[in-house]
Formats: structure tokens, C-alpha cells, sequence
């Protein structure tokens, strides 16, 4: 207990002299940072499964072909609705109409609200309850279809309803934009009157649950279990795909931006940490004279990094706490309200953190402090024996390895992080070996000074990559945290821009297709084109029967999507958001008259499809085969009409087919929505204005998030460069004392620490640039799945503005010596 006490004054003393700043300011700083990062992660992460739950329908939804009887008991805090979906054919009078028919029940929807209006294409309002009994609500162009209005009677199988309302919107209105046909929604009640669905139908039923987190978890997991094939509990991933795109690429730069934050502020601590010992061979010699041994030593400073662990992780707990709630004001307006609280997980591994980097990085200095020897009271030059250089290196590498383990579990982003760092390391020793040869070229045309300045960095070989490595590693984070974020915000407004189609069209009927393009043309419509669609099912991959899924939705059992029907398209230009990966497209292949297709890189590599293959058909009662010439990726989120098999014109003539387009049309202008339809009614209008508006609202969550991690990534770059300075200035400081005391001037020396820490600056900006660009290669690749492309030009502002700022940082850090004593400093 005494030998704690003892600590806990020594650690007062050294707090007010201010040798323990280092330590304290790169320690508050990272445990700042994972706990700011980690309380707002688990904050926008519910904000996010707020928004996915209402796109979802529910906080838990289960699909089923089938209807479930024996689902677990629902405790009373959990609320159920359930909507059937399937087709059948609506009829008003003479009229009828294919419809797609949702059945919802009484307290449907359980989350966001639906939409209706009183017309067709009205301003709309939302409601939170579903048709009553014996009540329908249709989507607009049904109105125009069958010719009726509200208050009128329509046929849906066995049994009447009367059209109540105009539905506009459903947020839970999941899956590929081609196979909707138009919504009638009805009371669930009403369903067995209908006598719809028989033995055979093809019906999904959508179990909807809404509640407390702990319930619906112990809900989920019971179910899970139970589920049969073809039965699936659904996810934002699996019904938003372009959400979930967004989602998974702002969790990879959270998980980026805090690991770089941290990995400095860790670097920023060894070096502390390594000062912290040399500062302290005085006191270890008198404690060892005043007769306590290694072990107590090793106690004693031991007691104090785990007094400083606990206080900064106390500190930062509390500022990151504080910090999460003022982004939250911040983001008021795009978060949504009552997002749940985060638990205090953050906090108490903030602690751990703090513990376990700071031991970690401290253990070599506290080993080489207990071996301090007593005669260091009389001589000033006995320095206790370090650890060996590779016991140091293995403790900061598992270290820095079970950091990068903990936050990213992902071992291809730590090799890519690795192999930057270790490509900057040697980067290092080549430049300073170049630098040399440099300095000897340049010796003889330069003033002293700067010969003395650049001579330094040559002299002191050890001294100067430590430095280049702390600052390179600095620039580099920064590096690559600003470049991934110009890259992710940018592929984010290339995903959803402001014009993004808001209207898709389907079923325009060939006789139809010129004029329904020349009606949007009139009335200045930005349109895609005009894409045909065949359906039809793959059947055979070069003469053997296909034995895999084949469909658009990702998640599907393979039992209930095999031979699913297609969506078959041809086209003469290739959409403009594919790309031909291997192969060609048609305009590179000379026309023989052979019918080609293209298909979409996933389900080639799914299916094991290669150039050449060819592929059997069967459409319409036909068979046809096709030879593949070309694999193409394809972005599904965008909006646009896309398609996994595309043929080259002629390949699919003699066929039924009906057109498909999507286009852009600004909310002043819905109006001319009306005339549309009318012109054309055999079409089919999707309005897809409340979805995009969701999506935008999700991605402008995650693009505020990353520019809040910058700040920490900021801070914690400053530490490493102070830490860097700090460490490196009892030696400056003699130097200059000798150099004035042999006569050196103010300017001569401050042009010397200007041509130092310039030289330094801008060699630490081109290892920057080398690991940077490494370390970006294998995170665009693996964990932003963004195509990744070099950037000239860092390599031509980096360095130079990297040793402005070092030069800067240097000239300010060094006032000192030029302004104390040279007695004095040469005294200390």
C-alpha cells in the first residue's frame, strides 16, 4: 500500500511539472476518440435500424410462401400485423386488370405511415391505418384502367369493394421494380370472402412484429429455428439494397477513420512513453538508493500509468459522451426522433483501451526504468540497458495487430494497413540513404547554415527516420481517411444524384413505344431508354439442365427461385452504368447473324459461366439457345433500369414482348402524370419519390458522420506530430547551445531549423504518399468495394506542404533555443 501511495505523490509532482502532458494529451485523445466514435456509432447504427424498420414495415418481418400457424407467443409489448401479397385480376363492369393485392391487417402498418389521396394524382396525406372492411384503395392508374371512381364497386374474386382511396405510397414496398403490377390493398378480413387463394397460388405472407429491442430479439430467436425452406426473416439488406450498399460502406469508414485515430494517438503514446522513461532514470536511481528493489520500482510507475489510464478513460468517456450528444443536435434534422439511447458498452472499453495501450506501449520503458542503476546519483551518464530492439518491435506490432483485430476483424484490411505501413518503413530508410547522397551533392553550393541544418538529418540516421515514420504515418492516416472520404461521398451523389429517375414505366406495349417516347419528348421528360422485356427462364448452360437459383433478389432459397421467369432485354449501346468486364459488346463483334448475350458478372460467377458458354431458353413456348460474349457489371442501386441477361439486337425477335423505361420528372410538374396515363393506360406508373427521398436521408446520416471523424483523425495527427517534437528537443536544444556558444547568429540559426524540419516535412510527405496510396489500394478494393484509382496529385502538394507545416511546427516548438542561455541550457 505504501509503495502505491508513494506513486500516486510521485504522479501529483510529476502532473503539476507538466513531464506527464505527452502521455496524457495522446492517451485522452484516443480513448476521446473511441468512445465519441463508438457512442455515435451505436447511435446512428439505431437511427439506422429505425429508418431500415420502416422500410422494412416492422423491427422483425418474416416472409413466407406459406401461411404460419404456429408462430412463438407474442408477449403483450409486441405488437403483429400481416400482409398477404399475391396477384389476380380485378374487374370493374366489362373492364379488368391484372393487380398485385396486398391484405393487411387490423394495426398495419406497424411503422411509417402509408400515403393516400382523395383523387387521382392529388396532394396526398399520410395515414397510420389500412382499409377498412369491404373497402379497397387503389393505385392511380387503376382508377384509369378500369374506369372507376370512388365510391364505385369492384370485383376482387368472389366478393365486392368499394374504391375508397387513392393509394400513393408504402414504405414497406420491397424487391425489383419489374415485377410490380398495380397495388390494390384490401382488408385482410375480407380475403376468405374473395376465395383468392387455393391450393397451388403463388402468395407471400409477410409476418410483422414491432416492439421493445430485448422482446423482438427473444422473438427472433425463436423463430429462427422454426423456419422452413423457402421461409426467411427479412433485413434492410435484403429488401434495400441500395440502403444496405450506403450502410455497409459508412460502417467500413467508421471502423477505417477510428482505427487510423487510434493507431497515431498509439504511436503518439510509445514515443511518449519512451520519454516518460528517459525522463525518469533520476528518480528510479534515488528510489533504488533509498533501497527498493526492481520489482517495487516496476510497481510504483506501474501504479502511476494505471492512475493516468483510468483518468483519461474517465475524461474521454465523459467528452465522448458529450461530443455524441452535440452531433446529435446537430444532425436533428436528418436523424429521427427518439432514437434510443447507446449503452455504456463504449465507455467501459474505453477504459480497457486505455489500459491496454498504455501498459502495452509503456512495458519496454518500465522494464529499462527497474534496471536503473543507483550509481546514476553520482553519474549522470549511466543509462540502463534497453530492452532488445526486437522485443520492442514484436510488443508494438501484436499490439498495433490486436487493435486493428478488435475494431475491423478483418485480416485482408489489416494486411492492406500493414503492408502501407511497412512500405513507408522502408520508404524511410531508402530517402534517408538518398538524402545523404543529396547533401553531399548540394554541400558545396549552400550556405553553412543550411549545410548544418540538412547535415543533421544525415548525422542523426535513427533520429531522423523516427521522425519521418511519426510524421509519414501522420500524413498518412490523413492521407487516406480524406481521399476515402472524397471517394465514398462522391460515389454516394453518383448513386442517388438530384435527378435520379423518380418514375418507373413499365408494360408500354410495342404499337405504343414510338409514341409513348415522343409524348415524353414533347413535354421535355429526361427519360432512360426505352428498354423491351421478354420473360423467360435459363434452362440449360452448354446442353446441361441449370441446378442453381437464378434471381434478382439476393437471400432467396434456392428451391423457391429455381427457373424462375427472367427479365430478358436486348439493346444496340451498352446502359450507360454497366461495364464490359471480359468480352465484347456488339459493336465490336461483327454481325453473322448468330443470336449473343451479355450477362452480369455476379450471376456468371454464381452459375460458373464463362465466354463462349452457351446458354438454352424458354420463352413463350420456344427454346433458343444463345453463345455469351461479353460480362458486364452492372449497378443495381442506381435507379435505373437494369438487366442480368441482355441480347444483341435481333436476338429476340418473333418474341411478346412490352417496353420498360424509368425517367426524372420534378414534383411541380406531376400534373402531367395525368395525361399520361390517360394516353397510354395499358402502362404501369410506379412513383418512387418517397423512396428516393429515404435513401437521400440515410446517405446524408453517413456523409455528416464522416465529416465529424475527421476531426478526431485531426487530432489525433497533431499528437503524433507533438509527440514527435517533444521528444526530439532536449537534444535540439543542446546543439543550439553549442552553436551559439561557438558564435552562430539568430538567422543562421533559425535558416538551419527551417531547412531541417522542411527537409523532414517534405521527405515525410512523399513516405506518406507511397503508404497512402498502398494502403488505399487494398481498402477500396476490399472494404469499400470502390473501384480504385491513383492520384498524381498528392504527390505534387503533399510534400511540399508537408514541410511548410513541419517547418512551421519546428520554428515554433524551437523558440526556445533561441531565446534561452546558452549557459543555462548546457546546464540542464
Amino acid at each position: 500500500m505504501k509503495h502505491v501511495l508513494l506513486a500516486l505523490r510521485l504522479l501529483k509532482r510529476d502532473w503539476r511539472s507538466g513531464h506527464l502532458n505527452l502521455l496524457l494529451i495522446a492517451l485522452f485523445v484516443a480513448v476521446t476518440t473511441h468512445n465519441t466514435i463508438g457512442f455515435h456509432s451505436e447511435r446512428i447504427e439505431n437511427a439506422m435500424e429505425l429508418q431500415a424498420a420502416n422500410l422494412m414495415g416492422g423491427d422483425l418481418v418474416v416472409r413466407s410462401p406459406v401461411s404460419i400457424s404456429d408462430f412463438p407467443s407474442v408477449t403483450d409489448s409486441i405488437t403483429a400485423a400481416t400482409a398477404v401479397e399475391f396477384s389476380s385480376v380485378v374487374m370493374a363492369g366489362d373492364a379488368m386488370q391484372l393487380a398485385s393485392i396486398k391484405a393487411v391487417t387490423a394495426h398495419y402498418p406497424l411503422k411509417a405511415p402509408l400515403k393516400i389521396s382523395d383523387q387521382p394524382f392529388e396532394q396526398d396525406y399520410e395515414t397510420n391505418q389500412g382499409p377498412a372492411l369491404g373497402k379497397a384503395w387503389l393505385e392511380p392508374r387503376l382508377f384509369n384502367v378500369l374506369g372507376v371512381k370512388e365510391g364505385d364497386m369492384i370485383d376482387v374474386g368472389d366478393t365486392q369493394l368499394q374504391v375508397e382511396k387513392v393509394l400513393t405510397f408504402e414504405p414497406d414496398r420491397g424487391g425489383s421494380f419489374y415485377a410490380f403490377v398495380p397495388r390494390l390493398m384490401m382488408h385482410a378480413d375480407d380475403l376468405a370472402k374473395a376465395n383468392l387463394i387455393q391450393t397451388g397460388s403463388r402468395v407471400d405472407y409477410y409476418y410483422q412484429f414491432a416492439g421493445p429491442t430485448a422482446a423482438i430479439e427473444s422473438l427472433k430467436n425463436a423463430v429462427e429455428p422454426l423456419l422452413q425452406p423457402g421461409q426467411s426473416v427479412l433485413s434492410i439488406h435484403s429488401r434495400q439494397r441500395t440502403v444496405s450498399a450506403a450502410l455497409n460502406r459508412a460502417q467500413g469508414y467508421l471502423q477505417l477513420a477510428s482505427l487510423m485515430a487510434i493507431l497515431l494517438a498509439s504511436v503518439a503514446l510509445a514515443m511518449g512513453a519512451q520519454f516518460f522513461s528517459e525522463t525518469r532514470f533520476d528518480t528510479a536511481a534515488l528510489l533504488r538508493c533509498f533501497g527498493l528493489q526492481s520489482r517495487q520500482i516496476l510497481l510504483v510507475f506501474s501504479v502511476q500509468l494505471i492512475a493516468l489510464a483510468l483518468i483519461s478513460g474517465v475524461l474521454g468517456g465523459s467528452l465522448g459522451w458529450i461530443l455524441h450528444f452535440s452531433l446529435s443536435e446537430l444532425l436533428a434534422g436528418l436523424l429521427p426522433k427518439d432514437i434510443p439511447l447507446p449503452s455504456a458498452a463504449p465507455f467501459f472499453s474505453g477504459l480497457a483501451l486505455a489500459l491496454i495501450i498504455l501498459l502495452g506501449f509503456s512495458l519496454p520503458a518500465l522494464v529499462q526504468l527497474q534496471r536503473t542503476s543507483p550509481l546514476r546519483v553520482l553519474r549522470r551518464d549511466l543509462t540502463p540497458a534497453p530492452l532488445s530492439k526486437s522485443l520492442f518491435y514484436i510488443v508494438v506490432i501484436v499490439l498495433i495487430g490486436g487493435l486493428m483485430l478488435w475494431y475491423t476483424r478483418d485480416p485482408v484490411l489489416i494486411a492492406a494497413i500493414l503492408l502501407g505501413s511497412a512500405a513507408a518503413w522502408l520508404i524511410t530508410y531508402l530517402l534517408t540513404a538518398l538524402f545523404g547522397l543529396l547533401i553531399r551533392a548540394i554541400g558545396q553550393r549552400s550556405s553553412l547554415s543550411l549545410q548544418a541544418g540538412l547535415r543533421n538529418l544525415s548525422r542523426r540516421q535513427i533520429s531522423t527516420r523516427v521522425q519521418l515514420l511519426g510524421f509519414g504515418l501522420t500524413a498518412m492516416a490523413m492521407l487516406i481517411i480524406l481521399l476515402v472520404r472524397g471517394e465514398l461521398i462522391d460515389t454516394w451523389q453518383k448513386q442517388l444524384p438530384e435527378q435520379a429517375p423518380n418514375h418507373f414505366v413499365l408494360n408500354v406495349l410495342p404499337q405504343d413505344a414510338a409514341g409513348f417516347a415522343q409524348h415524353l419528348g414533347k413535354n421535355q421528360i429526361q427519360t432512360q431508354p426505352l428498354y423491351p422485356i421478354v420473360r423467360g427462364r435459363l434452362t440449360h448452360i452448354n446442353r446441361n439442365p441449370i441446378a442453381e437459383a437464378v434471381t434478382k433478389e439476393e437471400g432467396e432459397q434456392q428451391e423457391e427461385a429455381l427457373n424462375r421467369e427472367l427479365n430478358l432485354s436486348w439493346s444496340s449501346t451498352l446502359p450507360s452504368d454497366n461495364n464490359i468486364v471480359a468480352g465484347h459488346w456488339w459493336d465490336k463483334i461483327a454481325d453473322d447473324g448468330q443470336r449473343r448475350v451479355s450477362i452480369e458478372q455476379r450471376l456468371a460467377n454464381r452459375l460458373d459461366i464463362n465466354l463462349g458458354d452457351e446458354l438454352s431458353f424458354f420463352v413463350a413456348s420456344q427454346t433458343f439457345s444463345a453463345t455469351v460474349s461479353s460480362i458486364r457489371t452492372v449497378k443495381w442501386e442506381s435507379f435505373q433500369p437494369n438487366f442480368y441477361l441482355m441480347f444483341n439486337p435481333g436476338g429476340l425477335d418473333d418474341l411478346p414482348a412490352t417496353y420498360l423505361t424509368s425517367f426524372y420528372l420534378e414534383s411541380e410538374r406531376k400534373h402531367l402524370l395525368k395525361p399520361l396515363v390517360q394516353q397510354f393506360p395499358a402502362i404501369t406508373l410506379l412513383e418512387v419519390d418517397v423512396i428516393l427521398k429515404q435513401v437521400r436521408t440515410i446517405l446524408n446520416q453517413v456523409s455528416a458522420a464522416v465529416e465529424f471523424i475527421l476531426l478526431f483523425v485531426l487530432a489525433a495527427g497533431l499528437t503524433i506530430t507533438l509527440a514527435t517534437l517533444i521528444t526530439t528537443m532536449p537534444q535540439r536544444y543542446k546543439e543550439g547551445a553549442i552553436m551559439r556558444t561557438l558564435g552562430a547568429t539568430r538567422r543562421q540559426l533559425i535558416i538551419q531549423q527551417w531547412s531541417e524540419f522542411f527537409a523532414i516535412g517534405a521527405l515525410s510527405g512523399l513516405v506518406a504518399c507511397f503508404g497512402a496510396e498502398m494502403a488505399r489500394f487494398g481498402i477500396y478494393l476490399k472494404l469499400l468495394s470502390i473501384p480504385y484509382t491513383p492520384n498524381p496529385w498528392i504527390w505534387i502538394i503533399v510534400p511540399p506542404l508537408m514541410g511548410l507545416l513541419i517547418g512551421l511546427a519546428g520554428q515554433i516548438s524551437s523558440k526556445r533555443i533561441l531565446n534561452q542561455s546558452p549557459a543555462l541550457a548546457l546546464r540542464e
